[in-house]
């Protein structure tokens, strides 16, 4: 399999474990200790994120076996970083000002310009 599939794939996992966490956190029961074990345990959401985190870290895995660690992390990270704020700012109709945008793009570039180093080297 591709490197860039899995890190896509690690990428895409990693926005959909953050997400479900998310919503799954809205509804946790925080009162005590005890009710806050149960209501993970009973949380659709959070075995939905259980499910996340284990794609995440089997894609990432096996393409850190594939390609080295710094690009492979780099990205991942970069991807998800950039997709949960398009989508965060999609469900949440939050505006993306032009810092943010100029913060998106420096990361995408610093992906890009990553990844053409790394593969010409």
């Amino acid at each position: 399999m591709n490197h860039w599939t899995l890190i896509v794939t690690a990428a895409g996992a990693n926005v959909a474990l953050n997400l479900l966490l998310k919503k799954g956190g809205q509804h946790l029961d925080t009162s005590n200790v005890g009710a806050l074990v149960l209501s993970i345990l009973g949380s659709t959401w959070m075995w939905m994120a259980v499910i996340s985190a284990g794609l995440l870290l089997t894609a990432f895995v096996a393409a850190i076996r594939l390609y080295s660690l710094s690009l492979t992390y780099t990205a991942v990270t970069a991807l998800a970083m950039v997709s949960l704020t398009v989508i965060d700012a999609l469900i949440q109709q939050e505006t993306i000002g032009v810092g943010r945008s100029l913060g998106l793009g420096l990361i995408v570039s610093g992906l890009l310009v990553t990844a053409f180093a790394t593969s010409s080297a």
